[in-house]
């Protein structure tokens, strides 16, 4: 349980073995088996996805196999998205059960889970990595990873794609040492100069990067890098006129959009629409205002978010460091 992929707050792109939060978005009896006919899965609702991510810290802990009932109920009422089976199927390797942890793998495939090497290589999968399925399921995982990367500019997207690495070790080197390192916070903040002139290039010459020019990843890595040019936030807007075009156009994130948006106007001195930015008052994360916040869940859900309280609950546990 060490990385998957996950798109969190305004720090990750890449969520891990959802040793991160795995629900934005089991196993006391046995598993159907995973070739059985996929009934229709019932709406998850707040319960369902706190039970995955009560299964998740369990994981986190080390007790992998407390978590698996907590994964079953989760998936049983809903939840069965690919952070939660992959998490599952670590969990279950990691219990010794081995059936169990194959058929949360494919459901993790099934799902669209599409970190090919991780799997390969995550040392929670070790007690299954040699049975005949897994190479299989493997195979799976692979199809999902190509289809995420097609791009009619493999160059342009490997690009994007290492610039968002290079922000992800930066923020993370930051995060380690709570911000408070001014040498790690300056090599952040150049990180954000370089990747913000690039990204002026890119958008001038080529317009906002889409999924069809640059693939799935690539056109997550583009907002990801906008996301942080904190430093020029005339940019950010202009390239929010960009991202609203895309997204009507079915070639972009609506939940990118949602969180540019916020970032935006939150820049401005403007409440935010849908939540997702946060700050410390007294020593404690809240929300920054949010324009009529009864209705923030209604406006979430419409961008495939989850709703308020449970995205709060998110980045306590952040803050906490997973605690």
């Amino acid at each position: 349980m060490n990385r998957l992929i996950v798109r969190l707050a305004a720090l990750t792109l890449l969520s891990a073995c959802a040793h991160t939060a795995s629900t934005e978005t089991p196993a006391a009896t046995a598993p159907a088996a995973a070739s059985a006919p996929a009934a229709a899965a019932p709406e998850p609702t707040a319960e369902a996805r706190n039970l995955a991510r009560q299964a998740d810290a369990l994981a986190m802990q080390g007790k992998a196999a407390e978590s698996l009932p907590l994964y079953q109920q989760a998936w049983e009422q809903g939840v069965r998205n690919e952070g939660v089976s992959y998490n599952a199927a670590c969990a279950a390797s990691l219990a010794g059960q081995k059936a169990e942890a194959l058929t949360w793998l494919e459901r993790a495939a099934d799902s669209g889970f599409a970190a090919a090497g991780h799997m390969k290589m995550d040392p929670d999968l070790a007690s299954v990595r040699e049975d005949p399925a897994f190479a299989r399921i493997a195979e799976k995982v692979a199809a999902n990873e190509a289809k995420l990367s097609a791009a009619q500019k493999p160059e342009l997207r490997d690009e994007l794609l290492r610039m968002a690495d290079e922000d992800q070790v930066a923020r993370r080197a930051a995060g380690a040492a709570n911000f408070k390192d001014t040498a790690v916070n300056e090599r952040m903040k150049a990180v954000d100069v370089k990747n913000t002139a690039r990204m002026k290039e890119i958008i001038a010459q080529e317009g906002w990067p889409t999924k069809t020019l640059v693939s799935q990843r690539g056109a997550q890595a583009a907002w990801l890098l906008v996301q942080h040019a904190d430093l020029d936030p005339a940019f950010q807007k202009e390239c929010l006129v960009l991202l609203e075009k895309a997204v009507a156009a079915g070639e972009a994130s609506g939940a990118n959009l949602a969180y540019l948006t916020d970032r935006v106007l939150v820049a401005e001195g403007k409440p935010q629409r849908f939540g997702t930015q946060f700050h410390t008052v007294e020593d404690k994360l809240v929300p920054r205002p949010i324009e009529d916040e009864a209705n923030v869940d209604a406006r979430r859900a419409a961008v495939g978010l989850g709703t308020m309280a449970e995205y709060t609950a998110q980045m306590l546990r952040m803050a906490s460091g997973g605690k």
